[in-house]
């Protein structure tokens, strides 16, 4: 099959080859970035998953924060904080059911908005007892214990410090003690919502009404209507306060069997999500590495497939070339050597090699037909017939011009010899003459000998200068195809590299947002820290007012302080190290969009390469050509000399025969009859 193509065919069909092969790598390679592709795509998607559920989860927990300040303080800015809390909260739920595809998690995201609205009611309940708490110590309480205080003081000061009111006083100042510890405790009942607290102060209001007992039997006038108004006070005070401690125990049982329940099994419920988005993470990780890494190797392979079968290819189709150009070298080199092939091989293919060992098998048949015809003429033979090939065959054209001298000479010998008898006496005088003529035809016959070997040196010189060109002209075309494939290599190397700067860029702009992100969740993280220290100055400064039961409650508060002043500082630390990745990530971005525009730059020049190796590689083929034509010719023009300077060295050798002859013809005038019929029987032996 290769024998019908030629060698253009040839060399472009090895060319197409590793083409193909080279573009089934690329096309592996193409496949095997979409696969990694892919699963980066799905790692982005979890962590887009796990990014809003990290904020779910922490906007949660700062709900629940802003619940249990709401019922520790009643501030009703907490309330309002955790309104806005569950507003952002429900947001996120939304964006979540619209971007998860993971069921499961779906699932989870459902059954956390549940909990989340039945925990907003919960919330709600225990806001309005909360509220009906506060009305009641406001309106109620607060004003009965101010009004009983001072009536207790109206009466002492009524009393003065007469001996005989002593009773008075005393039962006055236990029942301001009494009431005063009633208040303390029904304060601390508010705070902590401890059930001792609220029983000693209804205990202290039993005290209080046995102190306002004694004080009615004792006090007359205006004092006992004051003790009167104490009384009913009183009796509004306790009221509110059962009325409190039911509330209270309503608004706690709220707490404890909702909130305390609905708000762990809600923070465990986003936990779940989260730990489903980190399993898939960590199951997703080792697969995506291990199927870049069977992509990498499986481009290894068929790269490593690619080069070989390029090499096989370019092995077989190289031979194909070499191996017949080797065989027309040697006849070649045989011809040189006067060795006559009788056929080269070869010349049944379709290409310029089946060509060339066709133009080889016709020059040795033209030569051998030459070595035959001046066979015959040495054998004086002169019936041959020599008709030269074309108008440019010059050794054909010589050796007929030179068959046709013999003759010609052959018949003026025979004539020569038929008037020699009776041209003795004239052959005397002109033998002087054919001396001079003989000598003056040697020495034309040396010189024009002295000047064919200049000729076959030239011929020579040309021969090897054109072989040499040649030979360079091959290793010139194999350069410019290795040149030609380097610069596509190139190009597509160039390609790749501006693919993976752009991922690279793309990648960089979605670190600098989730840092962005990340600054808020600080912001945040900051914000409650700030708001932590507040609670607990305010936290120190009730327990300072509560004495010595409040001890433990201040050192509580000294580790909340802390704890916060210790999460600023971890914030601050966190910030500094943000703006940092933040700065690295915009010069990242430069550096990227430089390098896109470079590998760009580089792209185009290695085209333009491989379009100029491509044109060099034509120009140099063609020379090529060129270079196998002219020695081609420089050998038959060699062949052709030697020819000519064996005829001279024939004519030179019959010219200093013709010389010595003529020198001797004076001497042997005497013998000239019997010359003269030795040479008349040896002309007879040429054929005419």
């Amino acid at each position: 099959m290769l024998k019908r193509l030629t060698v253009g065919q040839k060399i472009f069909s090895s060319f197409v080859i590793v083409a193909l092969l080279f573009g089934l790598v690329s096309i592996e390679s193409l496949m095997a970035l979409n696969k990694s592709s892919s699963g980066f795509t799905n790692y982005q998607d979890f962590a887009r998953e796990a990014n809003i559920i990290g904020q779910i989860q922490a906007s949660t927990l700062e709900g629940h924060t802003y619940v249990k300040d709401y019922i520790i303080t009643g501030d009703d800015k907490y309330r309002l904080k955790y309104e806005q809390s569950s507003k952002d909260m429900l947001s996120l739920i939304d964006s979540a059911q619209k971007s998860f595809a993971s069921e499961g998690r779906m699932a989870l995201i459902v059954e956390t908005k549940l909990m989340m609205d039945q925990y907003e009611k919960s919330f709600a309940e225990v806001v309005k007892s909360q509220m009906a708490r506060t009305a009641l110590a406001d309106d109620i309480m607060i004003p009965a214990g101010n009004s009983m205080e001072q009536t207790f003081e109206q009466i002492i000061d009524n009393l003065g410090s007469s001996a005989k009111n002593s009773e008075a006083l005393y039962w006055c100042a236990k029942g301001v003690r009494h009431l005063i510890l009633s208040r303390l405790y029904a304060a601390k009942f508010l705070d902590v919502s401890n059930e001792s607290h609220v029983q000693r102060s209804i205990q202290e209001m039993a005290f209080l009404q046995q102190a306002t007992g004694k004080l009615s039997a004792l006090l007359k006038g205006s004092n006992k209507d004051k003790i009167t108004s104490i009384i009913n006070s009183r009796n509004s005070y306790a009221t509110g306060l059962v009325q409190i401690k039911s509330i209270t125990e309503k608004r706690d049982n709220l707490i404890s069997a909702e909130l305390d329940i609905i708000g762990p099994k809600m923070t465990d419920t986003i936990k779940s999500a989260k730990n489903s988005v980190i399993s898939d993470q960590d199951e997703l990780g080792p697969k995506l590495q291990s199927r870049n890494s069977r992509a990498i190797m499986s481009v290894w392979i068929a790269g490593l497939c690619a080069l070989l079968l390029g090499s096989i290819a370019a092995i077989i189709i190289g031979r194909n070339i070499t191996l017949p150009l080797q065989k027309v070298v040697e006849a070649a080199y045989r011809i040189a050597n006067g060795d006559m092939p009788d056929h080269i091989e070869g010349a049944d293919r379709k290409d310029e090699l089946g060509s060339l060992a066709t133009a080889f098998n016709k020059m040795t048949t033209s030569l051998t037909d030459m070595a035959t015809a001046m066979g015959r003429i040495a054998d004086s033979d002169l019936t041959v017939k020599v008709e030269p090939r074309s108008e440019n065959d010059t050794i054909g054209i010589a050796l007929a011009r030179m068959l046709e001298n013999l003759k010609n000479d052959n018949i003026k010998i025979h004539e020569t010899v038929s008037i020699l008898s009776s041209s003795l006496s004239q052959i005397s005088a002109a033998s002087a003459e054919l001396t001079a003529s003989a000598a003056e035809t040697a020495s034309a016959v040396t010189e024009t000998n002295a000047t064919v070997e200049e000729v076959k040196q030239t011929a020579h010189l040309s021969n090897e200068k054109s072989r040499q060109v040649a030979d360079v002209a091959r290793k010139a075309i194999r350069a410019s195809q290795q040149g030609q494939k380097a610069s596509e290599e190139a190009a597509s190397g160039m390609r790749n590299i501006k693919h993976q700067m752009d991922t690279i860029a793309s990648s960089i702009v979605k670190l600098a947002e989730q840092s962005q992100h990340i600054g808020d969740i600080i912001f945040v993280v900051n914000d409650l820290a700030d708001q932590s220290n507040i609670l607990a100055v305010n936290a120190s400064i009730e327990a300072s007012k509560a004495g010595e039961e409040g001890r433990g409650f201040t050192v509580v508060a000294r580790e909340i302080r802390n704890l916060s002043d210790q999460s600023k500082q971890s914030v601050a630390q966190i910030q500094s190290i943000l703006a940092d990745i933040q700065k690295a990530t915009s010069s990242a971005v430069m550096i990227t969009e430089e390098g896109g525009k470079a590998v760009e730059t580089g792209a185009s020049l290695s085209s333009q390469t491989g379009e100029s190796i491509l044109s060099l590689s034509t120009v140099i083929n063609q020379s090529a050509q060129s270079s196998a034509q002219i020695a081609a010719s420089s050998q038959e023009q060699l062949a052709g000399l030697d020819q000519v300077a064996v005829a001279l060295g024939s004519i030179k050798q019959a010219g200093e025969q013709n010389l010595e002859s003529s020198r001797q013809l004076e001497i042997a005038v005497k013998d000239l009859d019997v010359q003269a019929k030795s040479l008349q029987v040896m002309m007879d032996r040429f054929k005419l």
